[in-house]
């Protein structure tokens, strides 16, 4: 037996001992209620025992004998509750038996020394109002708050022994103690309502999501396995013109592009399946095939090609527009490098053509909706390349160069 063992089987009757004693039962589904019931039915184990040992050291436990049995009783009947379906029944028996707890107690102590006064009048109604805050809504919280006050205040009023002088502070104390945890619950709650809406909001769009990408891929990965079948059908059943190679070629160049594309979005949730360097590596072999003697050289410091990078399944979709770019406005020869490197827990990629550089009369508004040299319905492709690198808390910058000396950008985005 190795020396673990033991502390295994300690581990194991410590869980054993825990789900028996404070687990709720499998009958409650809601995650927010056990965990409440957790709560609960640890909060009595520790009232059971604390309270009649605090009497025994006290030295009054005889004095107090029949209040101290009825008192662990309810609250052992609270306890056996709690272990049920009813949880949220025990939860407002709990809260009102300690909003009553300070009668009792005062019936048989009200001759006691003023302290165990105060402590009666203090201790109980602020733990009936935190208790109240986990299994009552504000409204019903708040009228526990007033009655509470209210009954207290008439009731040392009307005892003889007692005197409202005497009660008055304590209870004014207490109110505005438990009106603190009425406030901070209900704005807890609230934010925590909030960020349930929100969470549920998402998980729809999500699903959506999911569904508009199933529909993209499948729809459009048919069409262009049509078109790729089609292309390769002409090239090997006809004679196609010297001077027309070269067209069929960059056109099923593009298709096996967009292929990839498409494929790209169909990984959409299963970011274990993104190599996001392997993607980049085949999006610049297309981008070659595309452009007519182009040159794209990727290069990748070190730690990038040892690190696992997945900074977004949507960034190859930037280069892929920048290589777009490039192949408009730089022509035949376009020169591309691609240089990435790892600083911390950013990914710097940086681009370069040879191309014409961008227009100095544009260069400020070059990500902005519309900005284009192409002609009218362009120049999306920018402005939509930045809303992708924000959405993942980048940034994309155009570098100063010299025009007529191709253009730079800087991509820095966060990776896992």
């Amino acid at each position: 037996m190795s020396e673990d063992e033991p502390e295994l089987e300690e581990v194991s009757i410590f869980q054993r001992v825990r789900q028996i004693l404070i687990e709720p039962s499998e009958s409650v589904d809601s995650d927010v209620i056990r965990v409440k019931a957790r709560l609960l039915s640890f909060a009595l184990l520790l009232i059971v025992i604390i309270l009649p040992t605090i009497q025994l050291v006290l030295s009054i436990f005889l004095d107090n004998i029949i209040m101290i049995l009825f008192s662990t009783l309810s609250f052992s009947a609270i306890y056996i509750i709690s272990r049920t379906k009813y949880v949220v029944i025990a939860g407002i028996i709990m809260t009102l038996t300690l909003a009553l707890m300070p009668y009792l107690f005062l019936l048989i102590e009200f001759n006691r020394t003023p302290m165990r006064l105060v402590m009666n009048l203090f201790i109980w109604p602020v733990i009936a109002a935190l208790f109240g805050s986990q299994w009552l809504t504000s409204r019903f919280e708040a009228l526990l708050i007033s009655g509470e006050t209210l009954g207290l205040l008439s009731f040392c009023h009307l005892h003889p022994a007692i005197g409202l002088s005497l009660a008055l502070e304590p209870i004014i104390d207490q109110a505005a103690i438990s009106l603190v945890v009425l406030i901070f619950t209900w704005s807890l709650n609230y934010y925590v309502s909030e960020l349930e809406e929100h969470k549920q909001f998402l998980e729809q769009r999500q699903r959506e999501l999911e569904v508009y990408t199933s529909v993209l891929t499948h729809d459009l990965g048919n069409d262009m396995q049509i078109v790729k079948g089609h292309i390769e059908l002409l090239n090997e059943s006809m004679n196609i013109p010297a001077n027309m190679e070269s067209y069929l070629s960059t056109t099923l160049a593009v298709s096996e592009r967009m292929a990839s594309v498409i494929k790209l979005f169909s990984v959409v949730g299963r970011g274990s399946e993104y190599d996001f360097l392997e993607t980049l590596q085949t999006m610049a072999n297309h981008a070659r095939q595309t452009g007519e003697g182009a040159n794209v050289s990727l290069m990748f410091e070190p730690d990038v090609r040892s690190a696992d990078i997945r900074p977004g399944i949507l960034l190859p979709l930037v280069l892929e527009n920048l290589f777009r770019n490039t192949a408009d406005y730089a022509g035949d020869g376009a020169v591309v490098t691609i240089r990435l490197g790892l600083v911390e827990k950013m990914l710097l990629i940086t681009y370069r053509d040879n191309g014409p550089g961008i227009d100095a009369k544009i260069r400020p508004r070059i990500f902005r909706k519309g900005v284009t040299t192409k002609g009218e319905g362009k120049g999306l492709g920018l402005y939509l390349s930045k809303r992708i690198v924000e959405s993942y808390g980048g940034t994309i910058e155009l570098l100063e160069t010299k025009m007529g000396t191709g253009a730079a950008f800087l991509i820095s985005v966060p990776v896992l």
